[in-house]
C-alpha cells in the first residue's frame, strides 16, 4: 500500500554524553519543513548535561518526547533497537546526536518514499562536517542494489541517512538475536525482501570528531587510499560475517533460491584458504562492491579474507 500524503515520520535519536553538539542537531530538526514528524529520544546513561538539554527542548516543543525508563548501557545499536520496539508510526528515521540535518531532509525523503510500496529503504547522501565547517566530500560512495553487490560491504547504508517504512520493519520481525548494527540489518533486509532507493541529494552534514560511535572516517583521497592498501585489514569484517550468517539462518525460509546461492558463495569465499579460489568465487557469483567489482578483486589480492 502506498503511504499517505503526509504520513507521520518517527525520528528516533539515541543519545549518550552528547552535550557538545546535541543542541545544533535538535535545532536542525525543529527547522524541518515537513509538517508531520515527531522525535523520540532515549538516553543510554549520560553523565554530562545531555538529559538536562533534552528536558529543556521537550518542555518547549510538544513534538519531542524523551523516554525515561531507566534502561541504560545498551550501546548505539541496542539503544536504537530499544527505541524501535517502543515507538509506532508509518515511516521511521534514525538520528545521531551530533549531526546537522538540512531543513528539507525529511520532506525530500518522504516525497521519494511516496513513490514506492512494500518493504522499502530510502537513503540520501551527506557531506562531512569537521571543525565547524563543511567538507565537500560525500559520505556514501558505494551504492548497493542487490545481495551480490552488498554482502562484502562490511556495513549498512549509513543509519542516519536512511528512512524505512513500517512494512519493512514488520516483515523483518522478529529480528535476529545477533546484530552488528541496526543499519546493517535494515539495509540487508530491504535488499533481500524489498527495495533500496538512492536519493542523490546532500541532505545532512555528518559530523566528524574523536567520539563518533561508528568511527571516524578517512577524509581526502590520499587518506582513503592509504587506508585501502592496509594489508592488516581483512576483506570481510568478522562481526559483519557473523551478522550476515545470523540473518541467513533466521530468514532462510523467506529467501529466494538466487539469494540463498549468493549467501552460500559469500560463506565459501570467507572460508576459503586459496586466493585463486576466492577470485573464482567472485567471478562465479558476480560479486562486487556496488558497481565497483574491481575494488573487490583488488582487496582479494592484497588482504586476508576475514578477520
Amino acid at each position: 500500500m502506498v503511504v499517505n500524503v503526509n504520513p507521520t515520520v518517527t525520528i528516533m535519536m539515541a543519545t549518550f554524553n552528547g552535550e557538545a553538539f546535541i543542541k545544533e542537531q535538535l535545532d536542525s530538526l525543529i527547522r524541518q519543513t515537513y509538517p508531520s514528524w515527531k522525535l523520540v529520544v532515549h538516553d543510554d546513561g549520560s553523565t554530562d548535561n545531555t538529559l538536562d538539554i533534552l528536558a529543556g527542548y521537550e518542555r518547549r516543543d510538544p513534538l519531542i518526547t524523551v523516554m525515561r525508563d531507566g534502561v541504560t548501557r545498551l550501546g548505539a545499536t541496542g539503544n536504537f533497537m530499544h527505541l524501535l520496539s517502543h515507538t509506532e508510526g508509518e515511516l521511521y528515521m534514525f538520528c545521531d546526536q551530533d549531526d546537522i540535518w538540512l531543513e528539507h531532509k525529511v520532506t525530500c525523503m518522504v516525497e521519494t518514499m511516496r513513490q514506492y510500496s512494500g518493504p522499502t529503504l530510502v537513503y540520501a547522501n551527506a557531506n562531512f562536517y569537521k571543525n565547524g565547517g563543511v567538507v565537500e566530500q560525500k559520505t556514501t560512495t558505494i551504492h548497493p542494489t542487490g545481495l551480490r553487490n552488498f554482502l562484502f560491504f562490511n556495513s549498512g547504508i549509513q543509519g542516519c541517512s536512511i528512512m524505512i517504512n513500517a512494512e519493512l520493519i514488520n516483515f523483518l520481525r522478529p529480528f535476529p538475536s545477533l546484530l552488528v548494527m541496526h543499519d546493517h540489518l535494515f539495509t540487508l533486509g530491504a535488499i533481500s525482501f524489498g527495495k533500496v532507493v538512492y536519493l542523490d541529494k546532500i541532505l545532512m552534514w555528518y559530523r566528524q570528531h574523536g567520539s563518533n560511535a561508528s568511527g571516524a572516517q578517512h577524509l581526502g583521497v590520499r587518506a582513503r587510499w592509504l587506508n585501502f592498501f592496509r594489508r592488516d585489514k581483512p576483506v570481510v569484517d568478522r562481526h559483519h560475517f557473523l551478522a550476515n550468517r545470523a540473518f541467513y539462518r533466521h530468514y532462510l525460509s523467506k529467501l529466494t533460491l538466487s539469494d540463498k546461492q549468493a549467501f552460500n558463495g559469500y560463506f565459501r569465499y570467507c572460508e576459503s584458504k586459496s586466493r585463486v579460489k576466492r577470485i573464482l568465487i567472485i567471478l562465479k557469483y558476480r560479486f562486487s562492491l556496488g558497481d565497483k567489482r574491481g575494488v573487490l578483486f583488488l582487496k582479494t589480492l592484497i588482504r586476508k579474507p576475514i578477520g
